[in-house]
């Protein structure tokens, strides 16, 4: 007997996935709507403010749609909770505690919700430079707003070489007006999706569409000496069509964004992590260089992410193999072109 067809609509949580090849599994250090302690792993932006909270003067919570991309999300909440009472600010030790919680875990950049003092500043950059260390490099975009010039020449000098950006500006998104927090946390979004290989110096951020404040770039000028420091500047280049490009994507450590992230995917394609555990005996050993020579071929060749890189294998006593990366040779940025002209009259 026949059925009368029908269409059944059932809501679930399905893991988004982004493109091959993107660094774009984030973890949120921030205030959320909750107790809840660990840090918690989520695929979908419904998952996360299912259990998070969408309670926007949570600053964790205000953020998390504008930051999340077709990755991963590692939440860490900040939140305490003392006789009834809530506190959602963010201390040092906060910080300090929620970063040990997710060392040793796999994503590939760190955004903490909050405008970030010095302090914490060091206290992340730290935290990268301990994480690097054991070959799981993350970077990081962090909002910063301070009071005058000499205050952001101290915070640039503070930030290492796992800056992805430093964001000081207001921006307008699709006709919203954001705080400079969520301007942080949408242009971490913006990168997260790019491919690793590519820069944003010149480059339109999309949905922007207004900046504040505005700075000029003749010499002397404070757009120019921002930029001359590191940090992500954006101004309009085509305001009639709400064309909004970063003005140049060079961080603090003085290498553009683009070869700051392709530096760390290809340490963490080269951790090799599954050889942990395994005999180390000639076999090994050749194992280790042929996975090193197919993730070689895969960073130069196939994703032309850099030009070449250089590397050797030994065995460093009876539990240590040493995989030495002598030389990551990359291409620069182009950043000048010049016109030349004549004019001739007959």
């Amino acid at each position: 007997m026949g059925e009368v067809p029908d269409i059944e609509v059932i809501r679930e949580s399905v893991p988004t996935r982004g493109r091959s090849g993107l660094l774009n599994n984030i973890a949120i250090i921030g205030a959320f709507d909750t107790t809840e302690s660990n840090p918690q792993l989520f695929a979908s932006l419904t998952e996360a403010q299912e259990a998070l909270g969408t309670d926007k003067t949570y600053n964790g919570c205000k953020i998390l749609p504008i930051i999340f991309t077709s990755g991963t999300c590692l939440a860490v909440n900040i939140t305490t909770e003392s006789g009834g009472t809530r506190d959602k600010s963010l201390t040092t030790a906060k910080l300090t505690a929620a970063l040990a919680k997710i060392k040793g875990e796999e994503f590939n950049m760190v955004f903490v919700a909050d405008n970030l003092s010095d302090d914490a500043l060091v206290i992340l950059d730290t935290f990268l430079e301990d994480i690097h260390k054991i070959k799981m490099p993350a970077g990081y975009v962090a909002a910063c707003t301070r009071a005058n010039t000499s205050a952001y020449t101290t915070t640039a000098g503070l930030a290492g070489e796992f800056c992805y950006a430093l964001i000081s500006q207001t921006l307008t998104v699709g006709g919203v007006d954001y705080d400079v927090l969520e301007s942080a946390a949408y242009y971490a979004h913006v990168i997260a999706e790019l491919n690793p290989g590519n820069s944003m110096t010149m480059k339109q951020v999309p949905g922007v569409t207004g900046v504040s404040p505005e700075y000029t770039f003749e010499t002397g000028d404070a757009g120019t000496t921002m930029v001359g420091l590191g940090y992500t500047i954006l101004k309009p280049i085509d305001r009639g069509n709400n064309k909004y490009v970063v003005v140049n994507s060079e961080q603090p450590n003085g290498l553009d964004l683009y070869i700051n992230r392709v530096r760390d995917y290809v340490i963490n394609e080269m951790a090799l992590r599954p050889f942990l555990g395994e005999r180390n005996r000639p076999k090994t050993h050749n194992q280790v260089i042929q996975e090193l020579d197919r993730v070689e071929h895969k960073c130069v060749n196939t994703m032309d992410l850099l030009k070449d890189i250089e590397y050797y294998v030994e065995k460093d006593g009876p539990k240590i193999l040493d995989v030495n990366l002598t030389k990551l040779v990359f291409e620069d940025i182009i950043t000048k072109v010049k016109v030349r002209y004549s004019i001739k009259v007959e």
